[in-house]
């Protein structure tokens, strides 16, 4: 099983190739490039942009006590999508599509959130509710440490 990595990273550009010369036979070749470098801006404009609209939203989440894993979910999809359409290539950018699109996002992350067990060890607290530990205390004043009925304290020492 560990060899599949490296038969893909070096399979990956044969891959590449055969799909660009495929694509170049039916547009022809300056179609085929055009198209690279369109998909190449696209993916950089859009991590530009889903960059900072992540950002911000997660921000928002954050000031409203929420834990924004949808948003930084999200963005991450979006990003590898940005990434994947930057590498130039058709096949790279048929990967990228479906992550572009918000169901498959949703889908996607669904399925992630199921394998994905808590990591807690006791049981949780029900909300709401608060534990209150009653107790008594006394100040010292560490330059004057008396009591209250002004007999001298020691203060309290460890072991």
């Amino acid at each position: 099983m560990a060899w599949i990595l490296p038969l893909l990273f070096l399979a990956w550009p044969v891959i590449e190739i055969a799909a660009v010369i495929t694509v170049a036979g039916w547009l022809g070749w300056p179609g085929a490039i055009a198209g690279i470098v369109l998909s190449g801006a696209l993916g950089l404009a859009l991590l530009q942009r889903q960059g900072l609209a992540t950002a911000r939203v997660a921000q928002d989440q954050m000031r409203q006590g929420e834990m924004p894993v949808g948003a930084l979910f999200d963005g991450t999809c979006l990003a590898l999508a940005g990434l994947l359409l930057l590498l130039p290539g058709f096949v790279t950018d048929l990967l990228a599509l479906p992550l572009l699109l918000p169901p498959v996002r949703r889908l996607l992350g669904l399925a992630l959130a199921s394998r994905i067990r808590p990591m807690s060890s006791g049981p949780s607290p029900t909300p709401g509710r608060t534990t209150v530990i009653d107790g008594e205390w006394v100040v010292v004043d560490p330059e004057n440490p008396e009591t209250k009925d002004g007999s001298p304290k020691d203060p309290p020492r460890l072991g």
